[in-house]
């Protein structure tokens, strides 16, 4: 923050000095109310965020919210919280489903925030449990996108069993927890559940859903049909698919990456 300086230059004038009674002097010093965010932490794979109301002289409701830091895309908040206080300090908590970048951002009735120093949590990634082999629709799924890109020139896709993991995991997702999206309800995107089923490096990936579809040929059709995710598929670039299958719903992952 820049202070300004200030000088007072006598012109010749003569003032009187005055020194203030010591409460006199309380009163002129004494701080303005304010909220501080704290720093987010993370306990046992756990974020944890914080925020303080001080200084002030009446009651009033204190917000929190553990926000990620996603570059490119507008930021999410994670967790939110409110509780009225006159001068203490409130937590919310959040499970911390990806490494990345988070802060916490803070405000009361007032509606000054203060934000917090962005840090990087590593989340206590954990290798993920191992999975099946993919099931005979998930693999008819590989060899119809297989045969599309043959059109094209493109090169046939590896099923890679970290892919196939990720894919599997988000369509069981989405069918345990009634949500159709690319981004889970915990604030992970596609890039963050294929570097946390350990495929790495990754230079490219993209990612296709869908919902509905009872065979793996009606679900790869639908796919071709809609622009968007036939370019995903004609994507030669791509070196790898995994596909998951929910059969709940049914719901479909086809997750792509390269090296």
């Amino acid at each position: 923050m820049r202070r300004q300086l200030q000088a007072l230059v006598c012109l010749g004038s003569l003032a009187a000095l005055s020194i203030p009674t010591p409460a006199a002097q309380a009163a002129t010093t004494k701080a303005p109310c304010r909220v501080v965010a704290a720093k987010p932490s993370l306990s046992k794979g756990v974020i944890v965020g914080s925020a303080s109301r001080i200084g002030c002289d009446t009651k009033a409701t204190l917000r929190v919210r553990i926000v990620r830091d996603v570059a490119g895309r507008p930021d999410r908040t994670l967790k939110s919280g409110a509780k009225p206080v006159l001068n203490g300090r409130i937590s919310v908590r959040a499970g911390c489903a990806a490494p990345g970048r988070y802060y916490v951002l803070a405000m009361d009735y007032q509606g000054k925030p203060s934000r917090s120093r962005p840090v990087a949590l590593s989340c206590g990634t954990r290798t993920p449990a191992k999975t099946g082999t993919a099931s005979a629709a998930e693999d008819q799924v590989v060899s119809l996108t297989n045969q599309a890109r043959a059109k094209k020139g493109c090169r046939p896709l590896t099923h890679d069993p970290k892919l196939h993991a990720a894919a599997e995991r988000h369509s069981a997702d989405m069918a345990a927890r009634d949500y159709f999206d690319h981004d889970s309800k915990d604030g992970r995107t596609p890039g963050d559940r294929i570097s946390t089923a350990g495929f790495a490096p990754v230079s490219t990936w993209g990612e296709n859903i869908a919902m509905g579809q009872p065979t793996a040929a009606a679900v790869v059709r639908a796919w071709l049909d809609s622009p968007g995710h036939r370019a995903n598929i004609m994507n030669c670039s791509f070196t790898h698919i995994g596909v998951g299958q929910s059969t709940k719903g049914p719901y479909w992952t086809q997750d792509f990456a390269a090296h």
